[in-house]
């Protein structure tokens, strides 16, 4: 009786979405829409607002706005707006709707297949691409991949280490890690097999290698930027005689170069340690300032000795912070214009017109 009873109502149920989905457009797929709002989180309300956007913008297939980058792109936009202009949703639930429609748009961008595809050997390095060399005695240096041919690796003599500027590399055993720009890090253990010192650039010839191990997945979309910003480091206080941790009274200026709802890298003047906590203030737009906690996990040489790049992990951030940060990546509202080489990678990526 009781299984009845609940059967009963689960058909009722199934009636109620017919309706509620169907209306006058009854080829609407409204089963398959629901169960994938479903399983992406969405309560039924929300649903059916993703389901009047999707009608609204006129979509062949309606299911795709839950993992089509294209048709996010299309929707997102009026779908926010709409959102924003809503009297009856109070403003928390207008971050939380606006965020679930940016971790929807984030998991359809890393489903994309340039995420997806991973090397297995060394003979997919290609031309340029940073190492960081470690050696057991003589710790962490920093190469570049300068030729890639069947039978070695050809890289730059590593540099870093001025105690070891004149070491013999020749028959050495190094762990070798590189990042792979849409992919995530890697890590090798490999042989020198040759050292070449009497060149104009000296140069190293590795053993390839098939064991790569995978480490260290993107997990945000990061864009190359040029924004102003403020930065004030953690400072300790001494208060009644206790210590106190607080910001700095005075800001100093950096610019960040890149940037992801999880962090950042900025160019700034050099005197900042690893592990350094800053609170940074910019703007994405004449009325979006962001405000946050960051951490400082690495650091870098720039061209310039008088600055450093600092790399940035965010520890503390607001929801509509990183919303807006999120929007501003998409560049779903046009807030950023594209740069000549974004231009030519969709440029490239385009597929050729046939000749008449």
């Amino acid at each position: 009786m009781k299984f009845i009873i609940i059967a009963a109502v689960v058909f009722i149920g199934i009636i109620i979405l017919a309706i509620r989905f169907g209306g006058k457009n009854r080829r609407f797929p409204w089963f398959e829409f629901y169960s994938r709002g479903r399983k992406e989180g969405f309560s039924f309300k929300e649903i059916g607002f993703l389901r009047k956007i999707s009608v609204q913008n006129r979509l062949k297939k309606p299911q795709s706005i839950f993992w089509s980058t294209r048709q996010l792109d299309r929707c997102l936009r009026p779908a926010i707006q709409k959102i924003n202009a809503d009297e009856d949703m109070s403003a928390a639930y207008k971050i939380s709707m606006t965020s679930k429609l940016l971790e929807l748009r984030k998991k359809a961008e890393f489903n994309l297949p340039k995420y997806q595809k991973r090397i297995r050997d060394t003979n997919a390095l290609l031309p340029r691409q940073k190492l960081v060399v470690r050696d057991k005695t003589y710790g962490t240096f920093v190469s570049f991949v300068i030729e890639n041919n069947r039978r070695y690796l050809v890289i730059s003599q590593p540099q870093g280490q001025k105690a070891a500027q004149n070491l013999n590399w020749t028959g050495r055993k190094i762990d070798v890690y590189f990042w792979r720009q849409d992919d995530a890090g890697y890590e090798f253990d490999t042989k020198v097999q040759e050292q070449i010192v009497h060149e104009e650039y000296p140069l190293l010839y590795l053993h390839h290698s098939t064991k790569l191990a995978r480490k260290q997945k993107r997990d945000s979309v990061r864009i190359e930027a040029a924004i102003r910003a403020r930065f004030y480091p953690v400072v300790k206080r001494n208060v009644e005689g206790t210590v106190k941790a607080g910001f700095a009274s005075k800001g100093h200026v950096a610019r960040i170069v890149d940037l992801s709802e999880t962090g950042c890298a900025m160019i700034a003047g050099r005197g900042m340690k690893k592990n350094d906590r800053i609170k940074l203030d910019f703007f994405l737009t004449d009325d979006k300032r962001i405000v946050l906690l960051g951490i400082i996990v690495n650091m870098s040489k720039t061209g310039d000795e008088r600055v450093e790049r600092y790399h940035i992990m965010f520890v503390k951030i607001g929801p509509q912070s990183k919303n807006n940060i999120l929007l501003y990546v998409y560049n779903i509202f046009g807030e950023r214009k594209e740069d000549d080489s974004e231009k030519r990678k969709k440029i490239k990526a385009a597929p050729a017109k046939k000749e008449a």
